[in-house]
């Protein structure tokens, strides 16, 4: 039914999900609401500030004040908190076992051990992987409904689209391959059809990715900002104690 499929094969198509792993319309309406909020909420406070400050020195203020802040809160996203666990904010891909291929037979050059299956290193999971077993037969039923509804041209929303509880996995195993953790298991069909041997390795995911990106960019924008704030601030005092104010044009 389906014939040593590559792993590329399982990757959605969609260019976000690609580079991303968010759906593009998600994606869309998550930007959106970004912008939106930025310029309520963040729009809002400069008009305040620039009324009474100016227009630049308004502007610094409020940056260096709200990247202080962003220091902070992605500080905790990053490394946590007494009672606050870590990981709390943006959350990049997740753990996940990723199926390899799936066929009668199989060889790969890169993992040696799945020519040995199910013989030596494969081992059995005790019950304590209960969870890992689970996770493991989940993402191949995925992968098998998604590969069949491809060889079939059935839109996978559609409902006549084969679904993932449609495929029966059994007899999962692991072993290693280095610090990569690999499983295998054999399935099918349940409605009819051959026994397929699937193998899958398990991609660690890059939950603090984005806690990282906005905990460094903050910093970054923060020191940025700080000196030019420092040098309005002078200015502002000099003239204050006696210097000439530049030219008022009105409110911001």
């Amino acid at each position: 039914m389906i014939a040593a499929i590559p792993v590329i094969a399982a990757i959605p198509v969609s260019k976000c999900l690609f580079f991303t792993g968010i759906d593009c319309g998600t994606l869309t309406k998550g930007i959106l609401v970004i912008i939106t909020a930025f310029v309520l909420f963040v729009g809002s406070i400069y008009v305040l500030l620039s009324a009474v400050f100016g227009r630049r020195l308004g502007y610094l203020v409020m940056s260096v004040a709200f990247f202080a802040w962003m220091i902070l809160f992605s500080g905790l996203w990053t490394f946590g908190a007494p009672g606050t666990p870590r990981n709390l904010g943006p959350r990049g891909m997740e753990p996940e076992w990723v199926p390899l291929e799936g066929s009668f037979a199989v060889e790969s050059q890169q993992y040696s051990e799945i020519q040995k299956y199910p013989g030596q290193p494969w081992k059995t999971p005790p019950p304590s992987l209960a969870a890992s077993v689970q996770s493991v037969s989940g993402s191949i039923q995925a992968f098998l409904a998604d590969e069949a509804n491809a060889q079939l041209g059935r839109d996978p929303l559609a409902l006549n689209a084969i679904q993932p509880t449609a495929f029966a996995v059994q007899n999962i195993k692991f072993a290693a391959h280095g610090s990569t953790s690999l499983a295998a298991a054999q399935a099918f069909y349940s409605g009819g059809g051959p026994m397929i041997t699937v193998f899958a390795y398990h991609d660690s995911g890059s939950v603090p990715r984005y806690s990282w990106m906005f905990f460094g960019g903050s910093i970054a924008l923060f020191l940025l900002h700080l000196p030019f704030l420092d040098k309005a601030e002078r200015k502002r005092k000099e003239i204050l104690t006696g210097g000439n104010a530049p030219p008022w044009y009105g409110p911001a």
